[in-house]
């Protein structure tokens, strides 16, 4: 894949959150690029062949390729740096992602499903520990559990950039986690069959021109960052099998006379 085919595009947009004519096309390739049936080889899923060596390290050198292109840092006086875990782990012999449903009480992003992390403390010695810190005081897993693999670029959105970090956290068991209810109303895993599983897989697509994906998993609507660094992580770890696609659809103008009054998305 020649990533360098695309880069005309960046010029068009101002933040790479919002570079998703771009990015979902690059993003969409890498995907799909070797699919051969509409079946899914579940084997291909299995824990061994997942975490072996080889497939790790395909799966960061991609990861960092995807990342780079989403990189983006804002640099106003109000931005804040953060950084969050995408914990890989084994739950119920599956493999999936953990995530958080943030508490209603929270003043920012409350009731929103998101990966553990937050803001960067001075005592952090940098943002992978920034990221270990805030899953052990949300969810009780200690750092020396957590086995990184790779760190991303910052991403921008809105006041803060978030520096996404991939790590896997072993075997989770749900009813043992020490959950910080202040912050977390609940955790759950989704599969990375369940990713995998087209009907479950949605995308949005905004006025401003950009494309997001979106998952639903058992009353909960995966989107936003966190679904886009879900996306861009499931390119990278399974690029054979995740076939979710991006669509960009060119905006309808909606015409009164001679006078345009909207822009609408089909």
């Amino acid at each position: 894949m020649a990533f360098n085919k695309y880069n005309y595009y960046l010029k068009s947009f101002s933040n790479a959150y919002y570079q998703q004519n771009y990015f979902s096309m690059s993003i969409q390739h890498l995907c799909i690029s070797n699919l051969s049936s509409n079946d899914i080889n579940h084997n291909l899923l299995h824990p061994e062949i997942i975490l072996n060596t080889n497939n790790r390290k395909a799966c960061i050198e991609r990861l960092k390729k995807l990342f780079s292109m989403a990189s983006f840092t804002k640099n106003n006086q109000d931005t804040k740096n953060a950084a969050v875990l995408i914990p890989l782990c084994l739950h119920d012999n599956e493999l999936g992602f953990l995530y958080t449903l943030r508490s209603k009480t929270l003043s920012t992003n409350g009731g929103q499903v998101s990966f553990p992390g937050g803001i960067k403390d001075n005592d952090d010695e940098n943002y992978e520990m920034t990221a270990l810190r805030e899953t052990w005081e949300e969810l009780g897993i200690p750092n020396e559990k957590v086995d990184v693999w790779t760190s991303g670029n910052f991403i921008g959105r809105k006041d803060v950039n978030v520096m996404p970090i991939l790590g896997y956290v072993g075997e989770i068991d749900l009813k043992k986690l020490k959950i910080n209810h202040r912050e977390v109303e609940e955790a759950f895993v989704v599969s990375l069959k369940h990713f995998c599983d087209q009907k479950y897989c949605r995308y949005t697509q905004f006025r401003t021109g950009y494309t997001l994906p979106v998952f639903l998993k058992e009353g909960h609507k995966i989107w936003g960052l966190t679904a886009l660094i879900t996306h861009m992580t499931m390119c990278a770890l399974i690029p054979d099998i995740y076939r979710h696609k991006l669509k960009f659809l060119r905006p309808i103008e909606k015409i009164t006379g001679d006078k345009k009054v909207d822009k609408l998305f089909t």
